[in-house]
C-alpha cells in the first residue's frame, strides 16, 4: 500500500526537497536545451537512428557518455541520499516470477545458474515478462536469475556494477516511487518491440515508461520512450546446459536527460517522450 510511518514521510519530504534544491541547477539547462531540441526535432527524422553494437545513442537522445555531467551528478546524489535514508535490499526486487532457486543479492556466479535461462529465446522471453507482466521500470522486479551476478548497468545516468547493487537501488526507491504515484499508482512499463540479434549476442527493446505522480500537486507526469541493449553471453557450469545471462545492461533515451529530469518539476504533457516528432 502506500500508508507510510510518519519517520518514512519526513524523510521522502526531505528527500524531495533535495529533488527541487538540485532541478533549480538543472532548470536553467534543462529549458534551453529543450528549446534547441524542439527546434532540431521538429522537422526530425521518421525514425530514431538505429543504434549499432555498444552504441546505444540517438543524436537527440541520450546515453551514459552523452549525459551532461550536471545531470548525472543530480541523479547520482539522488540515489545516494535515497540509498542512505533507506538502508537495506528489499526482497520485492526480485521477480516473484522466479522459483526459490532464483538468486538473491550477494549469491555466487554458480548459484545464479540455477534459474538461468537455457536459450537465447527463454531469456526474451524472460525480459519480455519483465516489462509485461512485473512492470520492472516502475517496481523494479526484474529476473535477476537472467542476469550474470557482475552485470554491468547503465542508463543515461547512472553506470554501476552488480545485480546486489541493482536490488539495492531500486528496493530503496521503491518506497519513494509508490508514495509518489499516490493512491491510483497509474503507472506501466509499456513494451513497444523486442528483437534479437543471435550474431551479435543481444536483445533490444524499446519502451514507454510512463507513470502520474499525483501525490504531488502539479500533478506531473514520467513519460519516456527508451531503448535497451540486454548483451548476453553463453556460461557454462559444469556438465549442464549452459546458460544465457545478460551482462551488460545498456539503456538510452529518446530525449536528453536533463529533458527528462525536468518531466518531475514541470506539468504533465510540456516535455515530449521522444525525438521522434510528427507536428
Amino acid at each position: 500500500g502506500t500508508s507510510l510511518n510518519r519517520n518514512m514521510r519526513q524523510q521522502i519530504i526531505l528527500l524531495l526537497g533535495l529533488i527541487f534544491q538540485l532541478s533549480v541547477e538543472v532548470t536553467a539547462f534543462g529549458i534551453s536545451h529543450h528549446q534547441h531540441w524542439r527546434k532540431t526535432t521538429r522537422v526530425g527524422r521518421k525514425q530514431p537512428r538505429q543504434a549499432t553494437s555498444r552504441d546505444n545513442n540517438d543524436d537527440n537522445g541520450s546515453s551514459y557518455e552523452s549525459s551532461a555531467s550536471l545531470t548525472k551528478g543530480i541523479v547520482s546524489s539522488l540515489t545516494s541520499l535515497t540509498n542512505s535514508i533507506f538502508q537495506g535490499p528489499s526482497s520485492s526486487a526480485s521477480s516473484p516470477s522466479s522459483s526459490s532457486s532464483s538468486p538473491t543479492a550477494g549469491e555466487e556466479p554458480t548459484k545464479s545458474l540455477l534459474n538461468a535461462p537455457t536459450s537465447s529465446q527463454e531469456l526474451l522471453s524472460r525480459i519480455r515478462d519483465d516489462y509485461t507482466q512485473n512492470n520492472y521500470l516502475w517496481t523494479g522486479k526484474l529476473d535477476t536469475s537472467a542476469f550474470v551476478s557482475n552485470c554491468t548497468f547503465t542508463d543515461p545516468t547512472l553506470s554501476f556494477v552488480g545485480v546486489d547493487k541493482f536490488v539495492e537501488n531500486v528496493g530503496n526507491l521503491v518506497p519513494v516511487v509508490n508514495f509518489l504515484l499516490g493512491e491510483e499508482q497509474l503507472s506501466r512499463s509499456e513494451l513497444l518491440n523486442i528483437t534479437l540479434n543471435d550474431e551479435e549476442k543481444y536483445i533490444e527493446t524499446r519502451w514507454n515508461m510512463v507513470g502520474e505522480l499525483n501525490q504531488l500537486i502539479w500533478k506531473p507526469k514520467i513519460d519516456v520512450i527508451g531503448r535497451t541493449k540486454f548483451w548476453y553471453k553463453e556460461v557454462e557450469e559444469g556438465k549442464g546446459d549452459p546458460a544465457f545471462q545478460v551482462y551488460f545492461y545498456d539503456e538510452m533515451w529518446e530525449i536528453p536527460a536533463g529533458l527528462a529530469l525536468l518531466q518531475l518539476v514541470t506539468k504533465a504533457g510540456t516535455i515530449a517522450n521522444t525525438g521522434d516528432r510528427k507536428d
